[in-house]
């Protein structure tokens, strides 16, 4: 999308977005089906994992992995790891519940 950057050494999966205004940091990898909503910047060296969606304005520090099947919410920032299956939010994020595979995002 207009603005997006996406920096050396980055690995982007089938049917990503990476959305307006959006940054993708060096040596980073986005797994398939994954999103990055508009403002998300993120750190080098980080994981998104399969499914997983980071909502609008969120930050990601460097070397974190976000995990499959995960949502990180709005204007969030990411210190550590996020797990499998959930939904994280705040600054810093912290898990609020445990999603299923298939669920809504919202």
């Amino acid at each position: 999308m207009a603005g997006a950057v996406i920096n050396s050494n980055s690995k982007i999966g089938d049917f990503c977005i990476i959305n307006t205004n959006a940054s993708l940091d060096h040596d980073s990898n986005m797994s398939d089906f994954s999103s990055i909503a508009p403002g998300v910047t993120t750190g080098g060296n980080i994981l998104i994992g399969k499914f997983s969606a980071i909502s609008l304005g969120a930050n990601i520090i460097h070397g974190i992995t976000i995990g499959k099947h995960s949502v990180i919410g709005s204007g969030s920032t990411v210190l550590k790891d996020v797990d499998d299956y959930v939904v994280a939010h705040g600054t810093p994020a912290k898990t609020i519940r445990k999603r299923k595979e298939g669920d809504k995002y919202l």
